[in-house]
């Protein structure tokens, strides 16, 4: 296992490791790992722009109020979607695509997995749809 001391020289690396104006964006990032994650990313990083897909706006507004506390120059884009629904995670993607030439982080922390029979895809297969949508080089 990585050491604590060898996450925060990593985390320290973030300004000169990663673009200033990096894109990211965050599927679920409003509680546990996601939202830990996405803060130290904010901490670090030169005037990022933080794509946030989230279903509650209310948890949306809290995360990203904190994001601004922690980092102002940042800009933090709230999107509504519902990550389990194939429709919504397409227009959530096709909105970031409008956007940017490029996503340059992408974090998956949604969720639990839901076993649902009455969908095409499992709730997996539909995470797994958000990398091959964004935009790349």
């Amino acid at each position: 296992m990585v050491s604590l001391k060898e996450v925060v020289a990593s985390n320290a690396q973030i300004p000169s490791a990663l673009p200033k104006r990096l894109v990211a964006v965050f599927a679920g990032a409003t509680s546990g790992i996601g939202e830990a994650t996405l803060k130290t990313l904010v901490k670090y990083s030169t005037e990022p722009r933080i794509y946030l897909f989230a279903r509650n706006p209310a948890l949306a507004a809290r995360v990203i109020a904190k994001c601004r506390q922690i980092n102002p120059s940042g800009d933090y884009i709230f999107v509504k979607v519902d990550l389990s629904l194939v429709r919504e995670t397409d227009i959530a993607c096709e909105y970031v695509k409008s956007r940017e030439k490029l996503v340059n982080l992408l974090f998956l922390s949604a969720g639990e997995i839901k076993f649902d029979r009455a969908r095409k895809l499992p709730y997996p297969d539909r995470i797994m749809a958000v990398p091959s949508a964004l935009p790349r080089r």
